[in-house]
Order: C-alpha cells, then sequence, then structure tokens
C-alpha cells in the first residue's frame, strides 16, 4: 500500500471513530462498541506511524486507545445490564496499548478495574491468566510470591499447547534476555502468519491489514516491559519500529467518552 492509500485509510479511521463516539453518546452503551472505538484508535496510531513517523501522534493514539476503555470501566456500574462476554478479561487488550507507551499509572487503574474472575465459557483460561499475569509484571510493587503463583495457575492452563505470550512471559519473570527474545521472535512469526493467513483468505480486516498488520502493539508491549525490568535486548525487531519505543510525550489528556 502506498502513502496516499494509507493516509486515506488513516482519514477514513478517523471518521469512523467520530461515528462510533455520536452513537456510543447518543444511544445504548455496549461494551463491544466500546471496544471497536479503542481498536480503531490504535489502528489509526499504527497507519500513522507508518505513513509519517509521528511517533507522538501515535502514542497519543494508543492513550486514548487504552483510556477508552478504562472510561468505560470507570463507569460500567451505571449500566448493570451490559454484556459480561465483552467484559471478561480477556478482552481488555487495551491494556497491551497501556502497557506500549509504558504508562504504569493507566495500566494500574486499568488492571484495577479490569474482570478479576475467570468467565468459565465465555474465555480461555490461558488468556484470562496472561492478562492476570501481563499488567502485574508491569508494576514494581507486585509481590514476586505474587508473581509466581499468577504463572503457574498460567502454565497450568496452557498445559504445554503452543502458547507464545506464555513463553514471553515466563522469560520475563525469570529475567532471561536469551529466552525473552526466542519467545518474542516466535509471538511476532506467529503474528505475521496470522495477518498473512487473514490476506490470502481474503477474510483479513482491510483497516487491520493496513496498519496494525505492521506494527505489532503486543510486542511493543513485551519490549517495553523488558526493558523496565532491567533486560539488555537489541535495539530492532521486525514490526516494531524504533520509534515506538521512543519516550511518550508526558502531557497527553483525556478525550472524554461521555
Amino acid at each position: 500500500m502506498g502513502i496516499k492509500e494509507l493516509e486515506f485509510t488513516i482519514e477514513n479511521i478517523g471518521h469512523l471513530i467520530d461515528l462510533r463516539l455520536q452513537a456510543l453518546r447518543e444511544g445504548t452503551v455496549h461494551p463491544k462498541h466500546v471496544l471497536d472505538v479503542c481498536l480503531l484508535y490504535r489502528r489509526m496510531g499504527c497507519g500513522t506511524l507508518l505513513a509519517s513517523y509521528d511517533a507522538d501522534t501515535f502514542f497519543y493514539l494508543l492513550y486514548q486507545a487504552a483510556d477508552t476503555y478504562l472510561q468505560l470501566l470507570e463507569r460500567k456500574h451505571l449500566w448493570p445490564a451490559l454484556d459480561p462476554y465483552y467484559l471478561a478479561r480477556s478482552r481488555a487488550e487495551p491494556l497491551l496499548d497501556a502497557l506500549a507507551l509504558g504508562d504504569e499509572a493507566l495500566v494500574r487503574r486499568i488492571d484495577a478495574l479490569a474482570e478479576p474472575q475467570w468467565q468459565a465459557g465465555m474465555e480461555y483460561e490461558d488468556d484470562y491468566w496472561s492478562l492476570r499475569l501481563l499488567p502485574r509484571l508491569a508494576l514494581p510493587e507486585t509481590p514476586r510470591a505474587e508473581l509466581f503463583d499468577l504463572m503457574d495457575r498460567l502454565e497450568r492452563a496452557v498445559d504445554g499447547a503452543e502458547f507464545p505470550r506464555f513463553d514471553v512471559l515466563k522469560a520475563l519473570l525469570q529475567g532471561d534476555p536469551e529466552a525473552f527474545e526466542e519467545a518474542l521472535l516466535r509471538a511476532i512469526e506467529a503474528w505475521q502468519s496470522r495477518m498473512e493467513r487473514a490476506r490470502k483468505s481474503g477474510t483479513g480486516n482491510p483497516l487491520a491489514l493496513a496498519t496494525d498488520a505492521h506494527v505489532f502493539i503486543e510486542g511493543i508491549a513485551f519490549v517495553r516491559l523488558a526493558r523496565a525490568r532491567g533486560l539488555r535486548l537489541r535495539t530492532q525487531y521486525p514490526l516494531i519500529p524504533p520509534l515506538a519505543l521512543s519516550a511518550p510525550p508526558s502531557d497527553i489528556k483525556r478525550r472524554p467518552l461521555w
């Protein structure tokens, strides 16, 4: 895709965000629609980084992706009939946007308000435990005993199956840079394969294939977390632009959803 086409895609995403926000403000609140807005913010950020190397706008849009989800969590008590399927911990993908920013305060607030219990029948147990452990690894006050307990629970849920995120988290907890890089590269390859299958099958979301297919937000989150935990790593990885690991602006402001 050329730059002009990518810029057109970014513009379309912006229009979609505005339409979705207007619908949320005027109609019935549904958590799936909020998650859709979060994902659109992420994709707009990835597209902007690819099109113009604008790291500040990339970080601003990742912040909006994470904070929009946080605003839902802060107000969910106002809507007791919200579908619990979309509030399950494994749907808390905007945690990855907060982690990719390295915004410890934002991670802490989302983690504190996200669903604490596994929702059997609504989510895979390994996804649940991985998104319980991941933010706790980012918070320095988390006791090591708690981290190892969460890892044990995740390992039992994975039960020997292939799950690249598990290997990354295990290496992070053990502080093993070589194992981390091996696991990170496997996670990147798995993401690339997933996007390529979607492209070849014709079932892929065109917005995804143009944007976050080329910028691996989860990988950015992993690398930031590894560096914060003191692992010495190389400076560049596939699908993780060096600009995405630069320092975000300190003055990003919330965009109120309601």
